[in-house]
């Protein structure tokens, strides 16, 4: 009978071994496959949040562009910056500004008008853009 109970326990011994082989092979699948789940979900957390802070670094920039728009617009509106726009662009000045002109620029009419009197419109217009003196 010491013979029967060797051999049952022996096959029951393999049979547990082998369960125990299949479990273990199983458990280090189960935890490869969540290891790798894991790792991938952190490296796309990681890559999100690098995205949303320059994201947020681009939000900064943009509301400090417009700010500064803004305070541009603002001095637009202003009676300031219409004076200056005609002094620069028009050559316009206040009433109580003095215009100087460099001695170059002065403009006598009177020799202009004695030599054009006689002159058809179009022989003037000819005279002005040709007429290199």
């Amino acid at each position: 009978m010491s013979v029967f109970i060797k051999a049952y326990n022996n096959t029951q011994s393999v049979d547990m071994s082998t369960i125990k082989k299949i479990f273990r092979f199983f458990l280090l699948f189960f935890l490869i496959f969540a290891i790798i789940s894991l790792s991938q979900n952190t490296i796309g957390l990681i890559n999100r949040g690098l995205i949303i802070r320059r994201e947020q670094q681009s939000l900064e920039q943009l509301k400090a562009d417009n700010q500064r728009l803004k305070a541009r617009l603002d001095y637009i509106k202003t009676e300031d910056f219409l004076e200056q726009e005609a002094r620069d662009s028009l050559g316009l000045t206040k009433e109580e500004s003095i215009l100087i002109l460099p001695s170059n620029f002065v403009f006598d009419g009177k020799e202009e008008d004695q030599n054009n009197a006689g002159l058809s419109c179009w022989r003037q217009w000819w005279d002005l853009f040709f007429k290199f003196d």
